[in-house]
């Protein structure tokens, strides 16, 4: 083999990116080939890998794919008003142009992007896995752009995996890897991931992190040269949502109360005691006995996720929102 083009990033380079799946891609056919194009990415996944199969998401990587949409905002138009916003937030970051250098192109350095090792990690313990600069950059920009709607954001993942876990423990892992994406679907053990080059991942012994995300809208991606378990990111469900203001219904108000029905109207994603006492400014006492009250109505479920209690609307309470 020849010495390698100076324009041409090293293979090692190239193999450690986190690559998109795009929805532009034609189906597969024929086992992966269309015109005698390859257009897949398989993922082989059997045995102990299938069974290390876990959801987890990631606040440097919302931070990083948000930072990147900055830089193309038509093509993640959901996210305008976030857009809009953000932009004035820009001008004082620090370095934010070493970040933006990296992210050129359709593939993004996986080492920007580490694999979340627990469900909920903590920004810090996952910016120790970036090297310097781009770890500052990347916190500085969590600070400005991400935190003040992380609550937000988080209860949009946490509704996402809620709603995957129960598919997973109703129809099995097949179901849930048939609803994560478009260009997503799993066929004889293995995900096959439309997109170009061909590039086979094997992770029968290794596992998958499914990882919901909000600024990766509307593409998945895959880290297609995994060291370690591998990891697909995926669009979150209720993402047109999330920068909806809702309001309170009237009628609800005079029927179960102000304070209820606000509180309905902010479990349209699950959310945990405290992220309720502070968005209506109550005490945690005083939103555990409303949700006492609406439990036994039936319009609040509450389950546990760990060390966190996460409380939920019924079907009886969405159709009261309506």
């Amino acid at each position: 083999m020849g010495p390698a083009s100076p324009d041409v990033p090293p293979r090692s380079l190239v193999l450690a990116r986190q690559c998109e799946v795009g929805q532009a891609m034609p189906p597969v056919d024929n086992g992966g080939e269309r015109n005698g194009d390859v257009v897949a990415v398989w993922v082989r996944l059997a045995g102990v890998g299938l069974a290390k199969v876990r959801f987890a998401y990631s606040p440097v990587f919302e931070t990083v794919m948000a930072v990147d949409g900055l830089r193309t905002p038509g093509a993640h138009a959901v996210h305008l008003p976030w857009v809009r916003w953000a932009r004035d937030r820009l001008d004082g970051i620090p370095d934010l142009t070493t970040l933006l250098a990296r992210l050129e192109g359709p593939a993004k350095p996986a080492d920007l992007m580490p694999v979340p090792d627990v469900r909920m990690p903590d920004l810090d313990a996952e910016l120790r896995q970036v090297a310097q600069p781009e770890a500052d950059v990347i916190r500085h920009c969590h600070d400005r752009l991400i935190a003040p709607h992380w609550n937000r954001i988080t209860a949009v993942l946490e509704a996402d995996i809620a709603t995957r876990a129960a598919t997973l423990a109703d129809k099995g892992v097949e179901a849930v890897f048939h609803d994560l994406h478009p260009e997503v679907t799993w066929t004889n053990g293995e995900l096959i991931l439309h997109r170009k080059p061909e590039h086979r991942v094997d992770l029968t012994d290794q596992g998958l992190v499914l990882s919901p995300s909000v600024f990766c809208w509307p593409k998945a991606w895959i880290a297609i040269d995994p060291i370690g378990q591998g990891v697909l990111r995926y669009p979150a469900r209720g993402i047109a949502t999330l920068w909806a203001d809702r309001e309170t219904p009237p009628d609800l108000a005079a029927l179960i109360g102000r304070t209820r029905a606000h509180l309905l109207t902010l479990l349209e994603a699950p959310k945990s005691t405290t992220d309720l006492a502070s968005a209506l400014g109550v005490t945690a006492g005083a939103v555990s006995q409303h949700i006492g009250i609406l439990r036994a109505a039936r319009l609040v479920t509450t389950r546990r996720e760990g060390r966190h209690v996460l409380h939920m609307r019924t079907t009886r309470a969405d159709t009261l929102m309506t």
